[in-house]
């Protein structure tokens, strides 16, 4: 096989751009029609290497007719397949991008609007496959790529089962792994039917390691691997900027049992869906510079035609691409904005979060109107502040529970441990031994700490409160009451 072969007479191979278990995959010239196209070639050296080589070639079929039935713009599209002397060959759509696990690799942990875009992506193309009656079972993220404006591409359907058929083809041998183990959920490592909900758990491993940066589980053997999917619970991911709800639909994703996963992928996408906004480039990987291709606009038609399918409701703030288009959550124009003109566009922008939250609340400042009762309810929270510089702990303990910010408790703590400095300074100090003599230098000390820490720490919390936590309290009120309308 080398850079001058040509399969079947139209199908020039070009330069090989991977290689794995199921064959080599090369960037080919489509001679006839003059495209770029992505040929995977299963080589008959390669089938003589398979202890059962019909499983390897069964499996090469069935990724064909799998993706071939799709037609999902999430997956990558077949243009054609058939044999050669030296094998098969497979003829797919080039994607132009990056694998997700090179994108880790490269950027680390992921916004969370990136992570959330990019699963609920994943999630739409599941979606799509779990209607037509395939479970992927191998999500990982070498299998999905990212291109240049944010769109996902879901790939790898060669062990993918079909459901509800008795007589269902089998594609392995007995007793071989299918999938990859660190993505595998414990119903597959204990050998039961796969089901929708499998590809859950392979996709909350995913989402989990787009947030953390790192694999769920990491282990120097195999049985260790596998021991953990099974009994191990996953580590808390520790990001204050991962809101808490978005974080319970990632540890509900990675339920050992099925049942306690989320009913299907659909309802996945929508559970995931408000926490995709405008997330800036990341990389090389720009979708507002990239993403007014002529598909984005038509699926932008598409979620307006179809009403509840994209967003809350037409022209708001909140709206979300279609789900296989990668539009990853630019808002909808309003009514007399173009979509087309360039100042539009920006006009169209979400705000930036000014609090550096990077929360789900994203678009619009609250659209509710605070009132003066409203606002003081929400700031009672500073009166401990005003304790003689020793309450303000009290007051960040309280904030830092609630919205579960790593960084308030780390100024909770300080707070705490100011003033008992100040208060044994003052109490171990030496007792003047007359009236007229000066205090000693460790009470001064600790009298201006306490004295300092008085107006410090109450201007600390008026600040917060007014720039992070009211703003914080009006959208998570904004949020819930959507989610009742």
């Amino acid at each position: 096989m080398g850079h001058h072969t040509v399969l079947a007479g139209r199908y020039a191979l070009l330069t090989p751009i991977g290689r794995g278990g199921m064959g080599q995959v090369w960037e080919g010239q489509d001679q006839r029609l003059g495209r770029r196209v992505a040929v995977k070639i299963l080589t008959r050296e390669v089938l003589a290497d398979r202890a059962e080589p019909n499983d390897l070639v069964r499996r090469f079929a069935r990724e064909a007719a799998v993706m071939a039935g799709l037609q999902h713009p999430g997956v990558p599209a077949v243009y054609d397949a058939g044999t050669y002397d030296g094998g098969l060959f497979l003829v797919l759509e080039l994607i132009d991008g990056c694998t997700l696990g090179d994108l880790i690799a490269e950027q680390g942990p992921l916004p969370v609007a990136w992570a959330a875009g990019i699963a609920a992506q994943m999630a739409a193309v599941l979606t799509s496959a779990h209607e037509r009656g395939f479970v992927h079972r191998d999500v990982k993220p070498q299998n999905v790529m990212l291109t240049r404006d944010g769109t996902v591409k879901v790939l790898d359907f060669g062990v993918a089962a079909v459901l509800d058929q008795a007589g269902m083809l089998r594609i392995t041998s007995t007793g071989e792994t299918i999938g990859t183990l660190a993505y595998m959920a414990p119903e597959q490592l204990h050998s039961r039917d796969a089901t929708p909900r499998t590809d859950l758990y392979a996709l909350g491993c995913v989402l989990y390691e787009m947030l953390a940066g790192a694999p769920m589980f990491e282990a120097t053997s195999p049985g260790a691997l596998i021991h953990k999917h099974l009994s191990q619970v996953p580590a808390p991911l520790l990001r204050e900027d991962v809101h808490p709800e978005l974080e319970t639909l990632v540890m509900q994703l990675l339920e050992k049992e099925p049942a306690q996963r989320p009913a299907d992928a659909e309802e996945t996408y929508g559970r995931l869906l408000p926490y995709v906004a405008e997330p800036g480039p990341l990389g090389d990987v720009d979708p507002v510079a990239n993403g007014q291709s002529g598909m984005h606009l038509y699926s932008r038609v598409l979620v307006r035609l179809s009403g509840a399918a994209g967003a809350p409701h037409a022209g708001s703030v909140h709206d979300a691409g279609s789900s296989g288009s990668g539009y990853a959550g630019r808002p909808w124009p309003g009514p007399d904005e173009v979509p087309s003109a360039p100042r539009a566009r920006r006009a169209a922008r979400t705000t930036r979060d000014p609090y550096g939250t990077s929360s789900r609340w994203y678009g619009a400042e609250p659209s509710v109107p605070r009132g003066a009762r409203w606002t003081f309810t929400h700031s009672l929270w500073i009166a401990p502040t005003l304790l003689f510089g020793a309450g303000a702990w009290m007051s960040f303990a309280y904030i830092a529970a609630r919205h579960r910010r790593l960084s308030w408790l780390v100024v909770t703590a300080v707070y705490l441990v100011l003033p008992v400095t100040a208060f044994a300074l003052i109490d171990t100090g030496p007792e003047p031994t007359n009236p007229l003599e000066n205090d000693p230098l460790q009470t001064t000390i600790g009298v201006v700490m306490i004295l300092l820490l008085w107006p410090a720490g109450f201007i600390h919390a008026l600040w917060v409160n007014v720039t992070v936590r009211l703003p914080l309290r009006g959208r998570m009120e904004d949020e819930a009451s959507r989610r009742r309308m």
